[in-house]
């Protein structure tokens, strides 16, 4: 088979190829409108491809950089399809591989595997043959929540003073500037115009967004999901209302739990009423508790496994 590689490049429509490829191959969802921007942030040496010569996909690799820690990064799995010739993928994730220890002097490189991925076990296999080892893993814990008794909660005091709106196109800089100030839901999107492009072409085109403020000042948002189980953000057999994302200012906690009552009154003025309200957080940690505790838990979700190679 002629295999033609490439490296990222924004104009190549890539995006489309890499959703593709990790689709089928994981059976997870990828969405090519969030790679696209997240591979421009990685840049052009960062991610690489093996296409046949008329442009079909056969493979691809990423990898990024830690912004928090000089000297970390990460590597993907070398995803492929069914026909993509070995030499093809083992020759792109090498490559990338050697670039990351050589060229960026990484001292570690990191992968995670999405434990519900079709091939979770052999992609374990694949890292620990060149050297990797299991470092931590990642829970969700997850509660279901009855819309019509959450909707009906009175609030007295702080919770209370607080106001609650909804959103408009006229909010987006409001909710770009609330989700920026959230450590960790600021990582979503490589940028503001991912964030925009989020606001504007998803959450507000499919219903308003709900606002909690302070005064003027909007410190905390969400809006409604319903969702079929997906295998990646939903666990399960039955569909349930998510909070499609949480926006929470520093200093501002407890209004999580303004946000939530007032997101189930929009659940139940949309007829969902019936449907539960699945709230939830995650933590990493290496410890064999919260593993064994997932096994009996059905509240708790073992979600992802990092590994971690140590450069010599």
């Amino acid at each position: 088979m002629n295999v033609v590689y490439k490296k990222w490049n924004p104009d190549d429509g890539l995006e489309e190829v890499q959703a593709k490829i990790y689709t089928e191959v994981s059976g997870l969802p990828a969405r090519a409108e969030e790679i696209k921007p997240r591979n421009n942030t990685r840049g052009v040496d960062s991610t690489r491809y093996a296409l046949t010569k008329e442009g079909e996909p056969l493979a691809y690799v990423t990898s990024w950089l830690s912004d928090d820690e000089p000297g970390r990064g990460g590597i993907g799995y070398p995803w492929s399809m069914k026909d993509c010739p070995d030499e093809a993928k083992l020759k792109i994730f090498d490559e990338l591989f050697t670039h990351l220890k050589k060229e960026k002097k990484l001292t570690e490189i990191r992968t995670g595997i999405v434990m519900n991925s079709k091939i979770a076990k052999d992609q374990v296999k694949f890292f620990k043959e060149r050297g990797f080892e299991e470092v931590e893993r990642a829970y969700r814990y997850t509660k279901d929540m009855d819309v019509e008794k959450l909707a009906s909660k009175k609030l007295e005091g702080k919770y209370a003073k607080l106001k609650s709106q909804f959103a408009t196109k006229d909010d987006v800089d409001a909710l770009i500037e609330v989700s920026l100030s959230d450590p960790q839901l600021k990582r979503a999107f490589p940028d503001e115009e991912g964030f925009r492009n989020y606001f504007e072409n998803r959450v507000l085109e499919q219903g308003n967004a709900v606002l909690i403020l302070d005064g003027d000042k909007v410190v905390a948002a969400s809006a409604i999901l319903k969702m079929e189980p997906d295998g990646i953000f939903l666990f399960g057999e039955e569909e349930r209302v998510l909070m499609r994302f949480t926006a929470i200012r520093p200093g501002y906690r407890y209004a999580w739990k303004r946000l939530v009552v007032e997101i189930a009154k929009d659940a139940k003025n949309a007829g969902m009423k019936d449907i539960p309200l699945r709230v939830g957080f995650g933590f990493t940690t290496d410890g064999a508790v919260a593993s064994g505790v997932a096994g009996i838990d059905s509240d708790l979700e073992e979600f992802e496994i990092f590994m971690a190679y140590k450069v010599k």
